[in-house]
């Protein structure tokens, strides 16, 4: 009897198992739609070899700003280089920039909101003055000086983008942490005699982590923007890496006569932060408590 009930048990789970991923399916589509989109694009910034496996360095100009073609999908640049080939290994140095600037930023300012949300008074209020500070300049402006006074490179867009965006996390961070520290499993931890830095960790911040990862996914599309920009304004990536903002500045000289070849780096940087930004949203309607509920 036991046995049949142990069975039973096993079968029903492994029913329940794909019901489940069709409920996901069938109620928010774009979740799955927007993080397989977001998987292709990690894959590409990792692999681009996979997806794009001619060399992006090499002169060809008898081929030079030829239009889309069976041969050159996405056309070709000036020195006869393949546009495609580029914009997917480019993704690496575009998006794979972004991730590292909100990663950096996101880990720096979670660790400094927290320490001033719990900590309170005199520290709570000389640590967000300190954030104040950053934040009080045009975002981008102050990216710019900073990038412009460290010397043109990647390692310098990675540097000004990360100075300007840790304080929204850092201030996100603490205005959460200051309602959580009021709750009664944080006092019953306190008076259990739990160290304090096991009190943010395991009792506080797991309750952070769903508005943290929307801010981190909907960054993730504005931090490849500004790299981009960056890039484009000749302050980050530099010839010949085949960055986006780069591509597009290069070709913006032959947007008259090949208009391929500033268009389609800027659909790529178009596209990615369409797709973060959907996965994000569809990541804050899925933490929403009235659909976790309606989900139950």
């Amino acid at each position: 009897m036991a046995t049949t009930l142990a069975s039973a048990g096993r079968a029903a789970a492994t029913t329940a198992r794909p019901s489940r991923a069709v409920a996901i399916l069938r109620y928010q589509p774009m979740l799955v739609l927007s993080a397989l989109l977001a998987l292709l694009l990690l894959v590409a910034a990792a692999v681009p070899d996979l997806l794009a496996g001619q060399p992006t360095d090499g002169l060809n100009m008898a081929v030079a700003l030829n239009a889309p073609s069976g041969s050159h999908l996405l056309g070709t640049d000036e020195a006869g280089r393949d546009i495609y080939t580029r914009i997917v290994h480019g993704t690496r140095y575009s998006l794979g920039l972004a991730l590292g600037i909100v990663l950096i930023s996101a880990v720096v300012g979670t660790a400094y909101g927290a320490i001033a949300g719990f900590a309170g008074g005199w520290l709570d209020e000389l640590m967000m003055r300190v954030v104040d500070i950053f934040l009080a300049f045009p975002a981008f402006v102050l990216a710019m000086a900073i990038a412009a006074a460290a010397g043109r490179g990647m390692r310098s867009v990675v540097v000004a983008l990360a100075i300007i965006w840790w304080p929204g996390y850092a201030r996100m961070i603490r205005g959460m942490v200051l309602g959580l520290r009021e709750n009664e499993w944080v006092s019953a931890a306190h008076a259990l005699g739990v160290p304090t830095p096991r009190v943010i960790l395991r009792h506080i911040m797991p309750f952070t982590l769903a508005e943290l990862n929307v801010r981190i996914t909907v960054d993730i599309g504005y931090a490849l923007v500004a790299v981009t920009s960056l890039s484009f304004i000749g302050l980050g990536a530099q010839r010949p890496t085949p960055e986006w903002g780069l591509m597009i500045a290069d070709g913006r000289r032959y947007v008259t006569g090949a208009w391929w070849y500033p268009i389609f780096p800027g659909i790529a940087i178009y596209l990615t932060t369409v797709v973060f930004s959907l996965l994000g949203d569809a990541l804050a309607e899925r933490a929403r408590p009235e659909k976790r509920g309606a989900r139950a």
